[in-house]
């Protein structure tokens, strides 16, 4: 099943809803769930953002009862692409890919003339060469939640909770928890959010059904919920996911000489949306290739039909949009990937339009809440 981004029902919509609360203008719809929830005027706030915590994996592991289960208001969207980069910049801007910049994993980068992995300022296909300036802080900053909260808000103080993969990050979910359980003591008004890594990359190696996607989603469950149990009655706890996956299998795309002889440099964005810059005057022979390869399980777009499309979403466009995009980029709308490098694998991936990477919950919950 096809889902698309719903850009008054995501969560470009739950930051909107937080940005909204905090008197910061934002031109997005709220959720009138967290709207009203917000509205009580809870003293600390704190966003739990559970990387790839979609609701089918939800559905599949955890029973009505279990705590992250049964305090699902809603079922929202990720945005497109449903994919980390693209989507954990939306929660922690208010923007959507259109506005951020952030497409993917990897983003051609004009001026350096490379294939940019964007979290870590190196080339995709050349591991070795790594920039000594940070191209995403060079095009692509904008001001943080905690920014936009602060200038209308400068009482409250704001902290960001991230794993050790950052400076002075957290080794568990459960030491972020605790020092969730600190920052809510303070008399001041604070805004805390935290990020951790699962249960994406249990997914990425086991798959979706797996036993070790169950333990650690049990886990997380088990962890949340003691959260929740020692909270006091003036914090609000929202959580959400970035993105869903699903079980993958792959093509390999550097077996497909015939197309890629066609390109004018190698494919970029993700596996499950992936971008591709066409020599000149092969635009219709690539289609045709392409179509006969992979057209039943991929849509393709031109760079004026995703634009135009609304899949990106809307609002002021980002003045290098036009360059990161090539001159087609194809969604997954079924089980399969495009292999960029040969032997890279992933049991579960993410990034296409399919249900399972676009339904994520919204999850609430304060010490009085009706269950």
């Amino acid at each position: 099943m096809i889902v698309y981004p719903d850009f008054t029902n995501s969560i470009l919509n739950v930051t909107s809803t937080i940005l909204k609360h905090y008197k910061a203008p934002t031109i997005y719809p709220s959720i009138p769930e967290l709207e009203k929830e917000l509205k009580k005027n809870f003293k600390h706030v704190v966003l739990i953002l559970l990387d790839g915590m979609g609701m089918n994996i939800i559905d599949r592991h955890l029973n009505y009862k279990d705590f992250l289960s049964a305090h699902v208001v809603k079922t929202i969207t990720s945005i497109f692409p449903p994919t980390t980069v693209a989507a954990t910049n939306t929660v922690l801007s208010g923007l959507p890919p259109f506005s951020s910049g952030y497409l993917g994993w990897v983003q051609y980068f004009k001026k350096e003339n490379t294939n940019l992995t964007v979290f870590t300022n190196q080339d995709f296909y050349d591991h070795k060469r790594i920039f000594d300036e940070v191209l995403r802080d060079k095009y692509l900053k904008y001001p943080l939640i905690y920014d936009q909260i602060k200038a209308f808000n400068p009482r409250t103080k704001t902290y960001e909770l991230f794993p050790n993969f950052r400076p002075n990050g957290f080794a568990s979910f459960k030491e972020q928890t605790e020092k969730v359980l600190e920052i809510i003591e303070q008399k001041s008004k604070t805004f805390t959010y935290v990020y951790w890594a699962q249960p994406d990359m249990v997914q990425h190696d086991y798959g979706i059904d797996s036993l070790e996607t169950k333990n650690i989603l049990r886990k997380l469950n088990e962890e949340a919920e003691e959260l929740a149990n020692k909270i006091n009655d003036q914090t609000l706890l929202i959580f959400i996911a970035d993105h869903g996956l699903v079980d993958v299998k792959a093509f390999d795309l550097t077996d497909n000489k015939p197309l890629i002889r066609l390109l004018k440099r190698n494919p970029s964005i993700e596996s499950r949306a992936t971008n591709f810059f066409v020599k000149p005057f092969k635009k219709k022979k690539f289609k045709s290739v392409f179509e006969d390869n992979y057209g039943a399980f991929f849509k393709l777009y031109t760079k004026n039909e995703i634009i135009k499309s609304g899949l990106l979403g809307y609002g002021k466009k980002h003045p290098m949009l036009d360059s990161f995009l090539g001159d087609f980029v194809a969604v997954a709308t079924d089980e399969y990937m495009l292999e960029f490098l040969k032997g890279s694998s992933f049991k579960a991936h993410h990034a296409g339009l399919t249900r399972g990477e676009m339904e994520v919950p919204l999850i609430i919950y304060h010490t009085t809440i009706d269950t």
